[in-house]
């Protein structure tokens, strides 16, 4: 499966000729961005958007024309993306749900995105008898050049930049871990003392009186292998009071963690979380970032070139700086060392994606997983967009890592619109 080239293979010196909004017409409507949307995306060479995969019939299994939330890393040059395939996101087509649903696929790119692999579905490769991992969520990392997948089914492995998967192991022992955790987080770490640690968060009400009440996790939790795999344990902190937490994703940089997060809490901020040494204790605070009605899974990264942490944070009802009105990610930043003095200032670089319609209507984002590429000087942000009709698409926006010359861009661009 491919779609052609929009720009010079390092992305850096040519504008996106975005060629599949007018050839693909699913694509286009799915994306749901307009006109003027994509005029800003070949209006620079700083940014650009094209669809990763589309649910056209070759790649619809069943009633599963919902393809969502998207989750990358990078490995060796090599984008990994893990994405569901279901027939919705919510509603009535949940009864079509069927035993090729589930956050399961994964596609891969070895050119930027410019080409990708046909998809293939991890859980071919087995699936655990027991899991701690009861809730919505999966994650992503590499170490030592191994792709490492958690799902609420198990834990795979991949030494070949995703083409083939198996998992970690085929009896592991969890003799600390509690078994009612939510799902796994979005990003796995890595260190010499825990191994692979996959963090999520426990302490959920049910289903109905987390949407009346934002009744959402009540800790951070992680579940830890020193042997990658075959044994684990476990460690949680109690979260403050107004932090509450579904899918979790965090940042290792530089023997640190930083968390940009997911606040279960309706009408309030997202948060921050923060550990000079790695693990716990973690530093908690609302941050700026807000007030929303009902947040998204945002992500957190370290950009090398402006030494800052950048997130892309989604505003479902169109709320905060930037264009008025209608569903937007925007991407903040603070450096590493104010957010470890608890400053809780992130300052606004722009509105990375505008949708032509307001959250119930269109459907989308959750820029979880966010991909640095120092070597093409990108951040690689992937979302899904749909129509809540029950069909969806995965899409890759990507920015330079000159930050300073995105904000300028987005911010102008936007003046006066």
């Amino acid at each position: 499966m491919t779609h052609p080239p929009a720009s010079s293979p390092n992305g850096n010196t040519s504008r996106s000729s975005c060629r599949w909004y007018r050839d693909d017409a699913l694509a286009r409507e799915l994306s749901q961005l307009d006109e003027q949307e994509i005029a800003k995306f070949e209006g620079s060479a700083l940014v650009d958007v094209r669809p990763v995969i589309v649910p056209h019939p070759e790649h619809v299994v069943g009633a599963n024309d919902y393809f969502m939330w998207p989750i990358a890393t990078m490995v060796d040059g090599t984008m990994v993306v893990l994405y569901a395939r279901t027939p919705c996101h919510w509603g009535k087509d949940s009864e079509k749900r069927d035993a090729n649903s589930g956050i399961r696929m994964i596609i891969t790119s070895a050119d930027g995105g410019h080409t990708w692999r046909e998809p293939l579905d991890v859980l071919q490769a087995g699936r655990w008898d027991k899991s701690p991992f009861t809730g919505f969520g999966a994650g992503l990392g590499v170490h030592d050049g191994v792709v490492y997948l958690a799902l609420n089914q198990g834990v795979y492995r991949s030494p070949d930049k995703g083409l083939s998967w198996e998992l970690v192991s085929q009896e592991p022992v969890f003799a600390d871990v509690p078994d009612r955790l939510w799902g796994p987080g979005m990003r796995i770490t890595f260190d010499a003392e825990h191994g692979l640690t996959i963090w999520t968060t426990a302490g959920f009400g049910d289903y109905e009186a987390r949407s009346k009440h934002g009744k959402y996790g009540t800790h951070l939790c992680a579940v830890y292998s020193p042997d990658y795999g075959t044994t684990w344990h476990y460690e949680e902190q109690v979260l403050p009071d107004g932090i509450r937490l579904s899918e979790v994703t965090p940042l290792q940089f530089d023997g640190k963690i930083a968390f940009f997060l997911r606040n279960g809490l309706r009408e309030t901020n997202y948060g921050q979380g923060f550990s000079a040494t790695g693990w716990f204790p973690f530093t908690f605070a609302l941050s700026n970032v807000g007030p929303v009605g009902i947040v998204d899974t945002p992500d957190v990264a370290y950009n090398p070139v402006t030494q800052r942490l950048e997130a892309a944070a989604s505003h479902r009802h169109g709320r905060g700086p930037g264009p008025g009105g209608r569903m937007k990610v925007n991407l903040y930043s603070i450096t590493p060392e104010k957010l470890a003095a608890g400053n809780t200032d992130w300052r606004f670089d722009g509105t990375l994606i505008r949708y032509t319609q307001r959250f119930g209507k269109s459907d989308g984002f959750n820029p979880v997983g966010t991909v640095i590429d120092t070597q093409a000087g990108k951040q690689y942000v992937h979302v899904w967009g749909g129509d809540c009709t029950g069909r969806a698409a995965i899409y890759q926006y990507s920015r330079s890592l000159q930050t300073d010359a995105v904000r300028e861009y987005l911010t102008g661009f936007y003046k006066g619109r």
